[in-house]
């Protein structure tokens, strides 16, 4: 990994659809050297290129983070069920005081309430679960990089 590579990272986190020949020219290379190193970190798993789909613009009004207590041991076996929860975005297992920690877009509280207590709570070895509505989200993930340098954003 270099500046080079780098570069090309926060260019596609800023504008996923970015011309290779506008950062070839940031980066003063030729467009064939940019391609081949983003083929190679797409190739490498370091970076995958997706849309955002924006759930709010989707009429997606319940956003919440769902923390799941389980039964000893079945924590990869509830993670496996709840995978196939579709309103479920990101879901991962932790070493905390909850065994499961997911986000879930939902149209409207009645619709959370079922998600959670018709379908997560009713997943055998979940013993509780803790549900926080999101008021406000300030921050989107997708613009994170292990090189951001607090003073280069002053």
């Amino acid at each position: 990994m270099d500046d080079l590579d780098r570069l090309i990272m926060q260019a596609l986190q800023a504008e996923g659809r970015i011309p290779f020949t506008q950062v070839a020219r940031q980066a003063g290379v030729s467009e064939t050297t940019i391609r081949a190193r983003y083929q190679k970190l797409v190739a490498t798993g370091t970076i995958r290129v997706v849309s955002i789909i924006e759930p709010h613009a989707l009429g997606y009004e319940a956003t919440a983070v769902v923390a799941v207590s389980a039964e000893p041991g079945l924590a990869d076996q509830i993670a496996r069920e709840v995978d196939r929860v579709p309103e479920v975005s990101h879901l991962v297992t932790t070493l905390g005081s909850y065994d499961l920690i997911l986000e879930v877009y939902c149209r409207d509280l009645a619709h959370l309430k079922d998600v959670v207590t018709r379908q997560i709570q009713q997943i055998p070895g979940v013993r509780a679960t803790e549900t926080l509505v999101i008021a406000e989200n300030y921050k989107l993930a997708c613009d994170w990089s292990p090189y951001y340098e607090p003073d280069a954003q002053a």
